[in-house]
């Protein structure tokens, strides 16, 4: 046995040893930041429940910060707002949360009350379209995915074995899967279309004809209106309104529901 080789030995078994200990330390941070999450959660719901709402926020923002977003603090969060009636952060809370978790009674029911508070009443959608609102769009490409393997795996089969599927079947299970596949595709439209939503967090917050400090005022938007963001420029965002209204706000005037980045 050479040396080189050796060497080349004890190197590849200090590399297997490094990476699984790397591995390791990896699990045991993880397990670490989840323990410290759940700590902070427990600590923000206690604040709550003794009316420390500042408090609450703090150590909510603090799992986010530890462990990521997630449906439950992001609730929780909104409710501590609603009661500080700051109702620009409650909305957009309820809103983030929604989003990671659409089926969810108690989340809509709680947003729907602090819309209704703020005289905020959404423009009604169409009964076909909120069965759209059911996932999100991870959800939604997720589901289209599944179809799409599913099609893809009957037409293998239909090549593999013509006898499986004979006369009015195959036509059948085809047509529901393309339904499927029809399905699937709007819903991941229509929630890609709702990445661009953002909420008002600012009080009369002043609607300018152009993006610039000197530019008129052409309206003044309420804390916690749901708006579009369709560009930025500068200190400035272009939003739109339900009703077509359309005007330049100050970026810190408004929050996109999906932070930058997306929810991690």
């Amino acid at each position: 046995m050479s040396l080189s080789f050796v060497n080349r030995s004890r190197a590849m078994g200090w590399m297997v040893i490094a990476a699984a200990s790397a591995f390791l330390m990896g699990i045991s941070s993880g397990a670490a930041m989840a323990q410290s999450g759940e700590d902070l959660f427990a600590q923000g719901n206690q604040a709550y429940a003794e009316g420390r709402y500042d408090d609450a926020i703090r150590h909510y923002d603090r799992v986010i910060q530890a462990a990521g977003y997630s449906a439950s603090v992001l609730y929780n969060m909104a409710n501590a707002y609603y009661q500080k009636k700051d109702v620009g952060q409650a909305i957009l809370n309820y809103e983030r949360a929604l989003y990671l978790n659409p089926g969810n009674a108690d989340i809509r029911a709680n947003l729907a009350v602090a819309r209704k508070d703020a005289g905020l009443i959404p423009e009604p959608v169409a009964g076909w379209q909120r069965y759209f609102d059911l996932l999100n769009l991870n959800g939604w490409a997720l589901a289209l995915s599944g179809v799409f393997g599913a099609v893809s795996l009957l037409f293998l089969l239909r090549g593999i074995r013509p006898d499986i599927f004979r006369g009015t079947a195959f036509g059948s299970v085809t047509a529901f899967c393309l339904l499927c596949l029809i399905t699937g595709g709007t819903g991941v439209a229509l929630q890609y279309g709702n990445l661009s939503r953002g909420v008002i967090t600012q009080n009369q917050a002043r609607l300018q004809v152009s993006p610039f400090d000197s530019a008129d005022s052409s309206a003044a938007l309420k804390d916690g209106k749901v708006v579009r963001m369709a560009k930025i420029y500068k200190d400035y965002v272009l939003v739109k309104e339900d009703n077509g209204r359309s005007g330049w706000v100050k970026r810190d005037a408004v929050q996109p529901v999906v932070p930058p980045g997306g929810f991690s």
